[in-house]
């Protein structure tokens, strides 16, 4: 599991923000949209790597093998679906409720 974190660990993304700024001024200011996408993405992927790493950590903190980290991850994430799948189905219901009782 320490491979798995060094790997999640060395995929975070970096903003160049220097060279975002030389940009901006060739193009009036309009390089500042491109900045902003980038700034964006690269924060959500870096947010996703983290909550893995937490959530590693939280399970090895308990003292959790490697194997029953990684199988206590992956029931985390089933049940994580299985709840979106509900969430999903309740809201089709509804809405096939709302349009066919009108």
């Amino acid at each position: 599991m320490n491979e798995k974190l060094f790997v999640l660990a060395t995929q975070k993304k970096k903003t160049n923000h220097i060279l975002h700024l030389l940009m901006c001024i060739p193009t009036c200011g309009l390089w500042l949209f491109i900045w902003g996408v980038t700034m964006r993405s690269n924060d959500a992927h870096n947010r996703r790597l983290d909550k893995q790493i937490n959530q590693i950590m939280h399970y090895k903190t308990q003292g959790l093998s490697d194997a029953s980290t990684y199988q206590q991850i992956k029931n985390d994430q089933l049940n994580s679906d299985v709840y979106q799948g509900r969430v999903v189905f309740v809201i089709l219901v509804v809405v096939f409720l709302y349009f066919y009782l009108r």
